[in-house]
C-alpha cells in the first residue's frame, strides 16, 4: 500500500505536468500574438507598396497586358522559390552544380533545410524522401557518436578538475562548467561566425549575421537570409563548402552542450520533479534499481522442467551499496 506521502507527491507532480503543458500552449500563443503584432503592419506596408510599384509599372507600360505581367511575376516567384537565378537569368549561377547540390544535401541531412532550394523534378523528390529516409537517422548518429565521445575530455574531465581545483561540491563545478562552456560556445560559433559573415556579405548587418548563425544551428532553417547573389561563382562555392562544415561542426558542439546541460543536477531535478513516479518501491527504492541475482534463479534443469514456484529474491546492485568514488 503507498504511504500516503507518496499520494501527495503523485498527486502534485500530476499537478505540476499539467501546469506544464498549459504554459508551454500559453508560450506558444503568446509568440504568435506577439509575431502578429510586430511584423503584421511590416507585411501592410510591403502589399501596398508592391500594389502601388504595379499600377505605376501598368500605367508606364500601357502595351503590357495585366494578365502577362502577373502570369510573368508568378512564374518568377516559382523559380526564385527553388532557388533559380530570376534578376539575371543569364548568370552562370546554379543551384545544382556539383558544390551546390552538396551544400543541399549537408543542409537537409543536418535538418536544417534552408529552403532556397529545393527538388524540381518528380524523380529528385522521390530520390530525397529515400536519400533522407536512410541519410538522417545517419547523421544523428554519428553525431550523437562523436558527441559522447567528447563527454569525456569537454565535460566530465574539467568538471573533476574544478571540484579538485576550487575544492567545490561537484553540483557547483558542473555549473561552473557549464556556464563556461555555454560563453565559450556562444563566442566561437556565434558571435566570431557572424562577424565573419559580416566581412563576407557586406549588405549585412551584425544583427543579420547573428540571425542567420543562430537559424543554423538551431536548425530551424528560414531561408530568408542567405549568404550569396553578390559573389562570383568560385567565392559563392566556397562559403557554400564553409557553411556545410560549420553546420556539421557547430550541431556537434551544441550536441555537447546540451548534454553538459541535461547533466546537470539541477536539469536532472527539474525532469524528476515533472516526471511520472515509479509504481513499485522496496524501502524507497525503485524497482529498476533492484537486480536479480544468479543465486536466487532456480536451477537449470528445473527451469527446463517448468517455472519455480518459488519467488526470485531481490539484492541490490554493488553500486548502490559501495558507490563509485570519483578520481
Amino acid at each position: 500500500m503507498i504511504p500516503k506521502l507518496d499520494y501527495v507527491r503523485r498527486f502534485f507532480r500530476v499537478k505540476a505536468f499539467l501546469m506544464l503543458v498549459f504554459s508551454y500552449m500559453l508560450f506558444l500563443v503568446c509568440g504568435g500574438i506577439v509575431f502578429m503584432i510586430l511584423e503584421r503592419p511590416e507585411e501592410n506596408a510591403l502589399i501596398a507598396e508592391l500594389q502601388q510599384l504595379r499600377i505605376k509599372f501598368l500605367e508606364s507600360n500601357r502595351c503590357v497586358k495585366r494578365n502577362s505581367l502577373d502570369g510573368l511575376l508568378k512564374k518568377a516567384l516559382f523559380a526564385g522559390k527553388r532557388g533559380v537565378a530570376v534578376l539575371n537569368a543569364e548568370s552562370q549561377e546554379y543551384s545544382y552544380d556539383f558544390t551546390s547540390s552538396l551544400f543541399f544535401v549537408t543542409t537537409f541531412l543536418t535538418t536544417t533545410g534552408y529552403g532556397s532550394t529545393m527538388p524540381m523534378s518528380d524523380d529528385g523528390k522521390l530520390f530525397l524522401v529515400m536519400y533522407s529516409f536512410v541519410g538522417i537517422p545517419i547523421t544523428m548518429l554519428l553525431l550523437s557518436s562523436i558527441t559522447h565521445r567528447l563527454l569525456p575530455y569537454v565535460t566530465h574531465g574539467p568538471v573533476r578538475h574544478i571540484q579538485a581545483r576550487w575544492g567545490v561540491s561537484q553540483a557547483q563545478a558542473a555549473l561552473t562548467h557549464a556556464g563556461l562552456l555555454m560563453a565559450l560556445t556562444a563566442g566561437l560559433f556565434f558571435l566570431l561566425p557572424a562577424t565573419a559573415f559580416c566581412y563576407l556579405v557586406p549588405e549585412w548587418s551584425f544583427l543579420e549575421s547573428l540571425y542567420f548563425c543562430y537559424i543554423s544551428l538551431s536548425t530551424i532553417g528560414l531561408g530568408d537570409y542567405l549568404p550569396g547573389g553578390t559573389h562570383s561563382l568560385a567565392e559563392w562555392q566556397g562559403l557554400e563548402f564553409a557553411i556545410s562544415c560549420y553546420l556539421f561542426l557547430g550541431l556537434m558542439v551544441l550536441l555537447v552542450v546540451m548534454e553538459t546541460l541535461w547533466e546537470l543536477p539541477q536539469a536532472k531535478a527539474l525532469i524528476r520533479f515533472f516526471s511520472v513516479p515509479q509504481e513499485g518501491k522496496i524501502n524507497g527504492l525503485a524497482l529498476d534499481e533492484l537486480i536479480l541475482t544468479r543465486d536466487s534463479l532456480p536451477p537449470l534443469n528445473l527451469m527446463e522442467k517448468g517455472p519455480s514456484k518459488k519467488e526470485p529474491q531481490y539484492c541490490l546492485p554493488t553500486f548502490t551499496i559501495f558507490p563509485a568514488t570519483s578520481d
